[in-house]
C-alpha cells in the first residue's frame, strides 16, 4: 500500500516537472518581441524635447499642437494617464496611426506595445476626438464673412453667402456583400462625405459614412431633414453655394447649367462674355475653397487616400475627427506648413467632388426653386451690371 502511494506521488512529481519545463520551453524561454531601447514613452520624450521639424513630420502637427492637445483631453477629463501609457502617448499612436496610416503590427513596433494596446489606445483617442466635435466643428455665424466683404469680386454680391458645401469620395474597406453599395461611379469603393466649409478653410459641419453610389443631393436632403441629430440647418436669408450635383433651390445657389464653370475651362485670356458666365466664374472662384480644404486634409493625413481596414462606423468617425484635428489647427493659430498652396500638389480632382447631373431627391418645392433662381439671376446681372 505505502508502495502504491510512493509511486503516484512520484508519477504526480515527474507530471509537475514535465509541466514546469514544458512552460518554461514555450514561454518563458521565449525572446521578448518588444525588446527595443526605444520604448513608446522614449519616443514620446524625442518629439517633446527634440526639433520641431521631427514632430511634425512624424505626427503631422507642430510640437505646440500635439502638447496643447494632449492637455486639452486631459482638463476636459476625455484621456487619462494609465499605468504604463501617457495621455500624450495615447495622442501620439492615434496621431501617428493617421498620419501615415500606418498598420497595427508597424505601430506595435514602433510603441513597443501589445496589438490589442494600440488598438485599444487608438480607439480611446478616437472617442475623445469625436466628443470634441461640438467644440470645433460648427457654424461660423450668419455674419457676411470677410473674405467676401473685403473683396470687391464678391461683395456685396455674396453678402448673403456663408459657405460652400460639397461631397468627396474617401476610399472604403467594405465586406464582400456590402461593396455594390459602395462603388461609386468612378468604380472603387469609397465612402461619400459631404461637408460645409467655410471661405477661411474651416468644416463648419461633416457628414461621413454615407455609400460611394449615393448621390450629393440625396445625401444633402437627409442632412436636412431626416437626421434626428447633427442636422445641417440653414440661417434665413443666408445661403451656401453648391455645384451642379445639387438643387438650386432656397438655402442653396448653384451655378448655370450648359455654361463654362469650372476654373480648369477658363484660360487667363479669356473674358465672360454673358452675366451667366461672369456668375459662374465668381461662383466657381468662390465655391473652390472646399475642393482645396478637402485636398488639404487629404494630404495632412494620408489614412483619408487608402482604404484602412477598420469597421464602416470607425472609418467614418476617423474622417471626422480628421476634420477636427484640421480645425483646432486652424483655430489655435498653429503654425501650419500644410496651408492651401500644398492642396495644388494633389491634383484636385473636380470630376470626384462634383457629380453633375439631375437633382434628383433635392425635396425642394416649385416655391423655393423660383425663389433661389430669381435670386441668382439677379446677382448675374448685378454683377454684369457692375463689371
Amino acid at each position: 500500500m505505502d508502495e502504491d502511494i510512493e509511486f503516484l506521488f512520484f508519477c504526480a512529481q515527474t507530471v509537475a516537472l514535465i509541466c514546469v519545463l514544458g512552460y518554461y520551453y514555450s514561454y518563458g524561454h521565449r525572446e521578448r518581441v518588444h525588446n527595443s531601447i526605444l520604448t513608446g514613452d522614449s519616443f514620446v520624450d524625442e518629439l517633446l524635447n527634440g526639433h520641431e521639424r521631427n514632430c511634425f513630420d512624424l505626427l503631422r502637427v507642430s510640437k505646440g499642437c500635439y502638447v496643447n492637445l494632449s492637455n486639452e483631453l486631459r482638463q476636459r477629463g476625455l484621456l487619462f494617464n494609465s499605468r504604463n501609457v501617457t495621455v500624450e502617448e495615447q495622442v501620439a499612436i492615434f496621431l501617428f496611426t493617421i498620419a501615415h496610416n500606418e498598420r497595427n503590427r508597424v505601430m506595435q513596433n514602433r510603441f513597443q506595445h501589445s496589438g490589442e494596446t494600440i488598438s485599444r489606445y487608438f480607439n480611446k483617442v478616437l472617442g475623445a476626438i469625436m466628443r470634441l466635435c461640438p467644440h470645433y466643428i460648427k457654424p461660423v455665424g450668419s455674419e457676411t464673412p470677410t473674405e467676401i466683404a473685403t473683396n470687391p469680386t464678391f461683395n456685396p454680391y455674396f453678402k448673403d453667402c456663408i459657405g460652400a458645401i460639397d461631397g468627396t469620395h474617401i476610399p472604403a474597406w467594405v465586406r464582400l456583400e456590402d461593396q455594390v453599395r459602395y462603388r461609386n461611379r468612378k468604380g472603387f469603393l469609397s465612402q461619400n462625405v459631404m461637408a460645409v466649409v467655410s471661405f477661411d478653410m474651416r468644416f463648419q459641419y461633416v457628414f461621413a459614412g454615407w455609400e460611394g453610389s449615393a448621390s450629393d443631393s440625396r445625401i444633402l436632403q437627409d442632412a436636412l431633414w431626416r437626421r434626428p441629430y447633427n442636422r445641417l440647418h440653414v440661417p434665413t436669408g443666408k445661403y451656401y453655394l453648391v455645384d451642379g450635383g445639387y438643387a438650386n433651390t432656397r438655402g442653396f445657389i448653384a451655378p448655370y447649367r450648359g455654361v463654362r464653370y469650372h476654373l480648369k475651362e477658363w484660360s487667363t485670356t479669356q473674358a465672360p462674355q454673358t452675366p451667366k458666365e461672369l456668375f459662374n466664374l465668381r461662383h466657381s472662384k468662390l465655391r473652390n475653397v472646399v475642393e482645396r480644404t478637402f485636398a488639404v486634409l487629404k494630404q495632412r493625413f494620408p489614412i483619408l487616400q487608402t482604404a484602412p481596414r477598420y469597421p464602416l462606423k470607425t472609418q467614418a468617425k476617423i474622417v471626422v475627427a480628421c476634420c477636427v484635428m484640421h480645425n483646432y489647427i486652424k483655430q489655435w493659430n498653429y503654425i501650419d506648413e500644410m496651408d492651401e498652396d500644398h492642396a495644388q500638389d494633389m491634383g484636385v480632382d473636380e470630376d470626384m467632388c462634383a457629380e453633375e447631373g439631375g437633382e434628383v431627391g433635392s425635396g425642394s418645392s416649385d416655391a423655393d426653386s423660383r425663389f433661389a433662381y430669381e435670386l441668382r439671376d439677379a446677382i448675374a446681372q448685378q454683377m454684369w451690371d457692375g463689371y
